[in-house]
């Protein structure tokens, strides 16, 4: 007997606009052979996420009602703080400006943004997505390590070495009115 292809049994619909993408081999949402075979979004996908949206917000909710925001004291506009201190996770992009203007403010900034915004048009291979640490996207996860850990350091240096006047300190060198 003839085996008749796949594709000839359950025909692609013109009208149908989405599909799992990466998650199974081919353009549709089969997953074996069948329609029986199907993963369905509704319910239980979706029952799923509403679950977890729930859970990360009643988490989240405990956290601001029973542990107090680190604020400090009102702002003094006759004794502004020294050094005035971006949040933490504006202080790398602070500690970039620090060193050079126009560098740390537009140029390097400019062209991370440049960079994430070229990603899907540099990496077209479909090879290793999916998997942690997979050889074929070696130089790609080593470059987004090397960037989260620039990020990382310059938030760590902005945030315990910057004392009066944005210089230079160690920790337990700090000014008494910075600890």
């Amino acid at each position: 007997m003839k085996r008749v292809r796949e594709e000839e049994i359950f025909p692609r619909n013109p009208n149908k606009t989405y599909g799992l993408m990466e998650l199974v081999k081919g353009s549709s949402t089969r997953v074996d052979r069948g329609p029986d075979d199907m993963v369905s979004s509704w319910p239980h996908l979706l029952i799923r996420e509403a679950a977890l949206f729930a859970a990360c917000f009643a988490a989240m909710l405990a956290l601001a009602v029973f542990l107090p925001p680190p604020l400090e004291l009102e702002a003094n506009p006759q004794h502004p703080p020294n050094p005035a201190k971006a949040p933490w996770y504006f202080l790398g992009l602070q500690e970039l400006v620090a060193y050079d203007a126009f560098w740390g403010g537009l140029g390097i900034p400019g062209l991370v943004v440049i960079g994430l915004m070229a990603v899907p048009y540099i990496d077209r291979h479909h090879s290793g997505i999916g998997r942690w640490f997979a050889r074929s996207r070696r130089t790609a996860c080593a470059l987004f390590t090397l960037y989260v850990i620039a990020v990382i350091v310059l938030i760590i240096i902005g945030t315990f070495f910057r004392g009066p006047n944005w210089g230079w300190f160690m920790p337990w060198d700090m000014p008494p009115e910075r600890q």
